[in-house]
Formats: structure tokens, C-alpha cells, sequence
């Protein structure tokens, strides 16, 4: 089982055709919970991951008064990786993960309804484990 918690700088502006407001979307964090397999050739394991993934989307329409919304999103993640034993208790690995939250929407006031994000993210991150015991 793993679990991590990351910064994200994520933005979408959608101007809808029929008037001059846009809307903004904005994930500001990402964490994700996932099980991970995988199988260890002497000091090398690759592995797949799987879980459900949680960010903080926020939606601002701009030029309305009180036009920001927002709200915790729940969605999936899935990916793999590879894990390399080092010396002692720690490892280096070097992953990767495809995040999908479930949407969110922004209520434009001019006639184009409500415009709907749905936000998936690609991550390729690298780093260094401590194995908490043998």
C-alpha cells in the first residue's frame, strides 16, 4: 500500500462561444491511495500500481461576484514502475501514473449552460524509499 500527497499547478481556462466570461479551472493538490505488486529479480522489482486518486478542484467565472466554487474530487489511478534496491534499507525508484478525477462544472450565467472539466493528469516522478523493515 502507498500513499502520497503532491503540489499541482493544473489550470484550464473554457471561454463558451456565446458570451465574454470564461471559466477557470484550477487542481491545486493531488493524493493518491494505491496497491502496488510487483516481482523482485535479485535487486530490481518492476511493478503495476493501482488506486483511487482525490485533488482539490476550484472553478472561478470571471466578472461574476461571488463565482468561485469548489470542491474535493474523487477519481483513479493506474500505472507502474520500477524499484531498485541501494545500499541497507533504501530503494530508488522511477514511476509512472495516469490520475483521472471525476469533473467538476462551472455555471456560466449567459445561456451556455454549464461547462463540465474533467481533469486527468500523466505523472513521471522519481524517488528514493526507505524500507521501514526486512
Amino acid at each position: 500500500v502507498e500513499a502520497d500527497i503532491d503540489w499541482s499547478g493544473y489550470k484550464a481556462t473554457i471561454a463558451p462561444a456565446s458570451c465574454l466570461t470564461t471559466c477557470e479551472m484550477q487542481n491545486q493538490w493531488l493524493s493518491t491511495i494505491r496497491l502496488r505488486g510487483g516481482y523482485a529479480f535479485d535487486a530490481v522489482m518492476p511493478y503495476l500500481t493501482a488506486g483511487v486518486a482525490i485533488g482539490h478542484l476550484n472553478a472561478e467565472i470571471s466578472g461574476a461576484p461571488f463565482g468561485l466554487d469548489g470542491q474535493n474530487n474523487l477519481g483513479w489511478t493506474v500505472g507502474g514502475g520500477v524499484e531498485i534496491a541501494l545500499a541497507g534499507y533504501m530503494r530508488a525508484k522511477l514511476e509512472y501514473l495516469h490520475v483521472e478525477l471525476s469533473g467538476f462544472s462551472c455555471n456560466i450565467p449567459c445561456g451556455g449552460g454549464p461547462i463540465s472539466f474533467r481533469p486527468d493528469s500523466n505523472i513521471l516522478r522519481a524517488g528514493v524509499n526507505f524500507q521501514l523493515w526486512k
